[in-house]
């Protein structure tokens, strides 16, 4: 009989917070994410905290954490999706996470499709937007070389492309003046995800 796996304790080499709050997000995730974007947030968080040890850098493992499982949730509501990070502060407040820690979480969700985040609007903002970065289009793809093996093993890229490329197009057609835009043409998405790394493992 099927179910909602457990939160596992490790990807790969990378430690996974197992607090309360960690549990519950994992949960969420499961129910509100198609398996496309839970597989790429869940990468992201990893991505994240090697970009981390790499650098040197200590972070709040929990922040990281729901900030990389809620991060897209938007695309998965685009109609309704201006203010998704005040759905992820409220839900993070409301299962148990304080009041500075959320406000943390959610500015790394405001500011990961944005250029120019530093170290000065968090650490975590800085390694949500470098982990998403890598994992949608490969940028810094040989900083994860110590751990991308496994982690893709457990949670594999699969159709996650098309995928993700389709959900932006829709975000873009609906609001001209998001983010998505910025990446999609000023950026050249489409063409960055082509001449991607990732493109050389189907995984």
């Amino acid at each position: 009989m099927g179910g909602l796996p457990p939160l596992p304790s490790r990807i790969g080499a990378i430690a996974v917070p197992q607090d309360d709050i960690a549990q519950k997000t994992w949960r969420w995730a499961h129910r509100a994410l198609p398996g496309y974007l839970l597989g790429h947030s869940v990468r992201a968080y990893c991505w994240g905290a090697a970009i981390a040890a790499r650098e040197g850098w200590t972070f709040d493992a929990q922040i990281l954490w729901t900030a990389s499982l809620m991060h897209d949730y938007a695309l998965t509501r685009i109609p309704q999706n201006t203010m998704c990070f005040e759905v992820a502060r409220r839900f993070l407040e409301r299962i148990g996470m304080d009041r500075e820690a959320a406000d943390r979480a959610a500015i790394a969700i405001i500011l990961h499709m944005r250029a120019g985040v530093t170290l000065a609007d968090g650490v975590e903002s800085v390694l949500l937007d470098r982990a998403t970065g890598l994992d949608v289009r490969g940028d810094g793809y040989d900083l994860v070389n110590a751990v991308r093996s496994a982690v893709m093993d457990d949670f594999p890229r699969g159709p996650f492309d098309r995928y993700f490329l389709a959900a932006i197009r829709r975000e873009v057609a609906l609001r001209s003046t998001c983010e998505s835009n910025r990446l999609l043409n000023d950026n050249d998405l489409a063409g960055w995800m082509a001449r991607s790394p990732w493109r050389e493992r189907r995984a």
